[in-house]
């Protein structure tokens, strides 16, 4: 093992002994000192995507980086509130919204797909799904390169009771035997980011038909499967609240393209929403691209 494996599994095995505030808490320093003053670029870019996104925003010069450092507060308290994430579960630090939705859902008798963006603590969210629902859920992950990090998410994730499927080349075949039960369940993130690109929301630029939420909606198609929006908000430091949205299915075929597309931009909007309240909580800002000038 390497100093820096060394440094990571001593850092979470001490954040997982640590009193649930204190250990959030800890971490939104972190994140401050750790994410805007190492990655300039990234913070840059999030600071692009507010004042393009919130132009109501433009009369105080100091807001855009305001939220900035929010957002690095919120990222710094996600990745150390991972070694407590089950305390925070068991202590009912997550609160379900609609819990008479999820449970009409879960009870009708079809596979679901449920789409996440990665706003608040989504890692919380995920495997609170996953105990509400046990053994019928899989969700896709992106393993850290890390082989420390790697193990140390595996050690946490796999303590709820449902499936990992990391990506790689057969992740989709393994999604599609999951919803061939019909009471199975896929959680799968739509804004996931590849060939440096953020899948969604697509905030006015062409419809993308590749990425976690195409494959997601043909994959819904094809299993006539319940689409369940959800995602994570925190509320107050180590609080949060899992929000269901409206249930929804799909029309269409999954070979149809015109079909597809239309499902696409469904889901885009549904997500836009929360994300665009919430957008000092969306850990995909600091990822977002700026448009290419035309």
């Amino acid at each position: 093992m390497n100093t820096a494996d060394r440094i990571d599994w001593t850092l979470h095995l001490a954040m997982s002994k640590m009193p649930i505030s204190l250990c959030s808490s800890l971490g939104a320093r972190l994140g401050f000192a750790m994410g805007k003053r190492k990655h300039p670029l990234e913070h840059q870019r999030a600071v692009a995507l507010f004042r393009r996104l919130r132009p109501d925003l433009a009369a105080d010069p100091g807001a855009y980086d305001a939220m900035a450092d929010r957002l690095w507060a919120n990222i710094g308290r996600t990745f150390a509130e991972f070694a407590v994430s089950h305390r925070i579960l068991r202590s009912g630090r997550v609160t379900i919204d609609n819990r008479d939705r999820l449970d009409a859902t879960l009870s009708a008798g079809r596979p679901i797909v449920a789409i996440f963006p990665h706003l608040g603590n989504w890692e919380l969210t995920e495997m609170q799904i996953g105990f509400y629902a046990p053994h019928r859920g899989a969700v896709i992950v992106a393993p850290p390169a890390s082989a420390a990090r790697a193990a140390i998410a595996h050690r946490v994730r796999s303590q709820a009771p449902a499936e990992l499927l990391p990506t790689s080349r057969t992740v989709w075949r393994k999604a599609m035997e999951r919803l061939r039960r019909p009471d199975g369940i896929l959680m799968v993130a739509v804004d996931d980011y590849a060939n440096g690109r953020v899948g969604a929301p697509a905030f006015g630029a062409p419809t993308r038909l590749d990425g976690n939420l195409a494959k997601a909606v043909r994959l819904a198609m094809m299993h006539d499967a319940i689409i369940m929006p959800f995602h994570n908000e925190r509320v107050a430091g180590s609080r949060f609240m899992t929000r269901i949205l409206p249930t929804f299915t799909l029309d269409g075929a999954a070979d149809d393209a015109g079909a597809v597309l239309a499902g696409i931009q469904r889901i885009d909007a549904v997500m836009t929403e929360p994300i665009l309240r919430l957008l000092d909580q969306w850990y995909m800002a600091i990822s977002y691209p700026q448009p290419t000038p035309s």
